[in-house]
């Protein structure tokens, strides 16, 4: 069944196909969409799930530290930083 519903999501025209670029030990700068910190959005497979849902997401950034899940609309600069990893969302 679950099979089945992604060969008839992945055939509807007008559907982007997004990959995600993963850098460890980088944090995005840009415009802030929105900023998550609870548990639900707490590591890097969850932050980049939630990222990749939200249409004009172009990159996140999740913070082991501050524990936060960042979505940005636009990227200024990439910045090393230990505690982070980031993801750009390019479409194919």
């Amino acid at each position: 069944m679950k099979k089945l519903l992604l060969a008839s999501i992945l055939t509807i025209p007008g559907i982007a196909i997004s990959e995600l670029e993963i850098k460890e030990g980088f944090t995005v700068k840009g415009k802030i969409s929105v900023i998550r910190d609870t548990a639900k959005y707490r590591s890097v497979e969850k932050c980049s799930a939630y990222a990749t849902t939200k249409s004009k997401t172009v990159a996140f950034t999740y913070n082991e530290k501050t524990r936060e899940c960042i979505l940005y609309k636009s990227v200024r600069s990439i910045a090393e930083e230990p505690n982070a990893t980031s993801g750009i969302i390019k479409e194919i």
